[in-house]
């Protein structure tokens, strides 16, 4: 995902993402400074100031999973269930499904973020909508959900 631009064309992209995705959060992280340490950014459809004062351990919720394993993570009642009350950004938000991708730049294959999007009703993300929420993060497609 680029962060060319404004802070407000991002989040502005962010948040056509959430709304797209039908998600009620979504949060960016990207590392802080020169260390490997990263929080959460840039927060859209937060209802917890605390989020905001997190910080991503490799390993811990869906963000440390991705940060661990630098792929897709889901969690939602059918798939990884335990995350629901492990992963602090859930607990926080009182998201009942959610998804963490990591975010390259330019023709990087390295991570150089995180996105973690949530859903309040437990609806589960389906591999359609990642692929679509993955594409759309690489900047190859402006295409909607489920269309082609």
């Amino acid at each position: 995902m680029e962060r060319a631009g404004t802070d407000d064309e991002f989040d502005r992209r962010l948040e056509w993402i959430r709304l797209k995705s039908g998600s009620d959060f979504i949060a960016y992280a990207q590392p802080a400074g020169s260390s490997r340490r990263m929080g959460w950014d840039r927060i859209l459809g937060g209802s917890n100031v605390r989020v905001r004062q997190m910080t991503i351990k490799p390993g811990v919720g869906l963000g440390g999973m991705v940060m661990r394993h630098g792929t897709v993570y889901t969690a939602h009642e059918g798939e990884n269930p335990f995350m629901r009350e492990e992963c602090p950004v859930m607990l926080a938000e009182k998201l009942l499904s959610g998804m963490a991708f990591p975010v390259t730049t330019g023709h990087s294959t390295a991570s150089s973020g995180i996105l973690l999007l949530g859903r309040r009703d437990g609806r589960a993300y389906t591999k359609t909508e990642a692929a679509w929420i993955k594409s759309a993060l690489s900047g190859r497609s402006a295409c909607e959900p489920g269309k082609k």
